[in-house]
């Protein structure tokens, strides 16, 4: 991959260590980085220096009483909401009232529950996503793709069993355009995570394996995320996310081979 690549993966990241965004591991990777690296330096140097003469030149300072106007804005809403139970009781015969509010509160109750547990689903889908593509580049960082370099399955499989606590099967896709570059441990979904690394041409696929609580899914769900395409699928326990700037049409075609003989040996 030619270091204009890189630069260009690593400028949201640099952006987001700035403005202290990073967790504590892609902090600490960025730092490590920075050191070796004068261009990504100069990178930091500059944003730095653009953000504080946008913070300097745009100060925005709030208009005399608009602290007031707000409040008495809100005090007004406060006063226009109207006791329910003020309104004239001849428009409603309060014995229809009795069979239809218990359902409308039962229908109201069953909404709000929806809605307070669907942002944490979806907020511990994003998180994964995002621990998904952090782990990603990373190991696009210099001396930091394999932990084991090996085209051999037989070299691979066993250096993970000595690590992990679940079967990471590394898959010889030479035939179809994926080579086997190696293995990697990582930490995805706060249980170690066995990276199996492939390439096709210039670009890097990362297939994550780890455990989860999730039911088969047999289907592949797609993923796009900061630039980054992600095919995921579960079975028996494991979950496998597939990631790599291949379009995802060709990213699918990796994961349907791969799982396909994984399946021939289970």
């Amino acid at each position: 991959m030619s270091s204009s690549v890189v630069r260009e993966i690593l400028y949201p990241y640099i952006n987001a260590y700035v403005d202290n965004e990073l967790s504590s591991t892609d902090r600490s990777a960025i730092e490590k980085h920075l050191k070796v690296c004068a261009y990504c330096a100069n990178e930091r140097f500059q944003i730095e220096q653009m953000k504080n003469r946008l913070r300097n030149e745009f100060v925005y300072s709030p208009h005399y009483g608009l602290k007031e106007t707000i409040k008495n804005k809100i005090e007004e809403i406060g006063e226009s909401n109207v006791d329910l139970t003020n309104i004239e009781k001849n428009r409603f015969s309060w014995r229809w009232a009795q069979y239809i509010v218990p359902p409308v509160v039962t229908a109201a109750v069953g909404a709000l529950l929806v809605l307070a547990l669907l942002p944490e689903y979806t907020s511990k889908e994003n998180i994964m996503e995002e621990e998904i593509v952090s782990a990603h580049v990373r190991s696009l960082m210099e001396n930091n793709l394999t932990h084991i370099e090996s085209d051999g399955t037989d070299l691979v499989k066993p250096w993970f069993s000595s690590k992990v606590d679940f079967v990471a099967q590394p898959k010889d896709l030479d035939e179809d355009g994926f080579y086997l570059k190696g293995g990697r441990l990582d930490y995805i979904n706060k249980h170690n995570a066995a990276s199996i690394i492939y390439q096709a041409g210039d670009h890097i696929i990362n297939l994550f394996i780890f455990p989860t609580k999730e039911t088969n899914i047999d289907s592949f769900k797609n993923f796009e995320n900061r630039g980054y395409n992600i095919v995921k699928w579960t079975n028996n326990g494991l979950e496998y996310c597939a990631i790599s700037d291949l379009d995802m049409k060709e990213l699918n075609r990796f994961a349907q081979i791969y799982k396909n003989k994984a399946l021939l040996l289970n």
